[in-house]
């Protein structure tokens, strides 16, 4: 695995750990009605998501994968839920539930970005098997 790789990861958890503080410091989940829930949905969803990329990351500085067929492999298989996950976010976007479309926004913007993350990695590495 390169290193750049958790780095890569490391700094979009930084970018959206800041944007969530600043969303709620500045009171975006305390508007009232749908807007003030929608936003608690998206920024609570988000920061579930920056978790788990914050474990991956952890997993990756204890237990790196050396074999670049192998991390290939990894990287297809977390693509292809990368897609469902996308796919779930638009289904659930259509819930009349402000707090779950805020939820799916969020789904949606981190699991894309896991999938074009992804399949970067895994295109960029291609040329390394062998």
């Amino acid at each position: 695995m390169p290193a750049i790789f958790p780095a890569t990861l490391l700094a979009w958890c930084v970018i959206w750990t800041v944007l969530a503080g600043v969303a709620m410091l500045r009171g975006a989940t305390a508007r009232p009605g749908g807007s003030g829930r929608s936003a608690v949905g998206f920024w609570s969803m988000t920061l579930f998501w920056i978790a788990i990329d914050v474990g991956i990351i952890g997993w990756a500085a204890l237990d790196p994968v050396a074999d670049v067929s192998e991390f290939r492999h990894l990287l297809l298989v977390n693509g292809c839920l990368d897609v469902v996950y996308v796919i779930v976010g638009f289904v659930m976007i259509r819930s009349r539930n402000p707090m779950v479309g805020g939820f799916a926004r969020a789904i949606i913007v981190q699991g894309g970005f896991l999938l074009v993350f992804d399949f970067i990695w895994w295109w960029l590495l291609a040329g390394s098997v062998g």
